[in-house]
């Protein structure tokens, strides 16, 4: 990405989180962002149109290295040994990611962009919870496999919740394991 692409939705980033520990969601204006942010209008509309945009776009740069097949050694961790089909490992680099972006899930939690965030991560995490179930990493059960992987999804949002309500106090490795558990 353009490094002057990069720099101005990272400054939008910013300032929707910083105007949300501030306003709810609901009260958001663009103006609110843009003051904010110190960008133009005319700079924001060419990258968004509305808020919900830039929370939708918040939620898939999260989401998008977290489940992308490239895994390198980062500042909080390092599964750049691992193989893309170690699936403990995968769920723990997704908990890292969780946590490296905590400041901005936890204003989206407390806020009514909640079930957006959570949306998006149902989205993002299916493919990899039907790969789970295909490549049997959880154990087979007599259950069909698109509701297991359903169930899955929907674990993972549980724990993700709990761990956020619970301030992070578990390491994302516990957490996997917790994980791993309620689907075993």
């Amino acid at each position: 990405m353009d490094k002057r692409i990069e720099k101005t939705k990272t400054a939008i980033y910013d300032a929707f989180k910083a105007t949300l520990d501030r306003k709810p969601y609901a009260d958001i204006t663009i103006q609110d962002i843009l003051d904010e942010s110190k960008i133009s209008r005319s700079t924001f509309y060419s990258h968004f149109k509305t808020k919900e945009e830039v929370l939708k776009s918040l939620c898939s740069s999260i989401f998008r290295h977290v489940f992308s097949h490239s895994l390198e050694e980062e500042k909080s961790h390092d599964f750049s040994k691992s193989s893309i089909f170690d699936y403990k490992h995968l769920i723990t680099h997704i908990f890292y990611h969780i946590h490296d972006n905590h400041e901005i899930i936890d204003a989206i939690f407390k806020s009514e962009s909640k079930d957006v965030f959570l949306n998006e991560m149902r989205y993002e995490i299916k493919d990899f919870a039907n790969a789970m179930v295909t490549n049997h990493y959880i154990k087979e059960k007599s259950i069909p496999s698109d509701l297991r992987s359903r169930g899955m999804v929907e674990s993972f949002i549980i724990t993700l919740e709990y761990w956020v309500n619970n301030l992070y106090k578990e390491t994302p490795e516990l957490l996997t394991e917790y994980f791993i558990t309620l689907n075993n």
